[in-house]
C-alpha cells in the first residue's frame, strides 16, 4: 500500500536532478513538488538514490507548492480538504477553525504549514 513521503534537502542537492528525471519517466509518483523546500512521493517504501534528500514521514498539515496550491496531508496520505486535518487535530484547532473560518489560516497559524 502506498503512502506518502516527504523528500527534504538544500535546493542545489544533486537529488532534485534525478528526482525530477525519475518523475518525467514515470519511474517516481512525485504527488506536490517545492524543489525550495520538498517533495511528496507516493510509494510503498522510503524512496532511496536522491543524494542530499532525506525520506520522512510528512507531518499533518498543508503543503503549498511553488504556485501556492495547497496539498493536505493525513496520515501520510492525501485528503480532500484542509477541514478534515483540522478536525484530526482536536479541540484546539476546531475551536480555532470556528473563529477563524478558513482551514488553511489555521494549519498556517497551528505551525502545520509547509
Amino acid at each position: 500500500m502506498s503512502v506518502l513521503w516527504l523528500l527534504r534537502g538544500a535546493p542545489d542537492a544533486p537529488g532534485w536532478d534525478r528526482l525530477q528525471a525519475d518523475s518525467m519517466q514515470k519511474k517516481i509518483n512525485v504527488v506536490s513538488f517545492d524543489r525550495d523546500r520538498w517533495a511528496l512521493v507516493q510509494q510503498q517504501d522510503p524512496p532511496e538514490g536522491y543524494d542530499g534528500l532525506t525520506p520522512t514521514e510528512p507531518p499533518d498539515g498543508v503543503y503549498l507548492d511553488g504556485y501556492g496550491r495547497p496539498l493536505f496531508v493525513l496520515g501520510r496520505r492525501e485528503v480532500h480538504s484542509g477541514r478534515v486535518v483540522v478536525e484530526a487535530l482536536g479541540d484546539e484547532a476546531k475551536q480555532l477553525l470556528d473563529r477563524v473560518g478558513d482551514p488553511v489560516m489555521v494549519l498556517d497559524r497551528l505551525g502545520r504549514s509547509y
